[in-house]
């Protein structure tokens, strides 16, 4: 029952993939694209930005670094030690 349902909803799709885009959907001139390239680059960097800045503070308020920190203080002096009494 599924296959008659799913293969004319797939026939449908690819028919209206397949005829590509209408006319009012047509690709603008190529120089419009050309001038707005500046300004979508800049968006994106912005964006890019203030999501690196979210993560950033994220971080920095979290206290992951403060835990990692003081665990990898903690595992240098037990090797240190243990290297010491197995020196000595």
């Amino acid at each position: 029952m599924r296959l008659f349902l799913s293969l004319p909803v797939l026939v449908v799709v690819l028919a209206m993939v397949l005829e590509g885009p209408a006319p009012a959907q047509a690709a603008p001139e190529i120089s419009r694209t050309f001038e707005r390239i500046p300004d979508k680059l800049k968006e994106f960097g912005n964006t890019l930005e203030d999501k690196a800045r979210e993560v950033l503070e994220t971080i920095k308020q979290s206290d992951i670094p403060a835990k990692t920190r003081n665990w990898f203080s903690e595992t240098y002096n037990k090797v240190k030690e243990q290297l010491k009494t197995a020196f000595s």
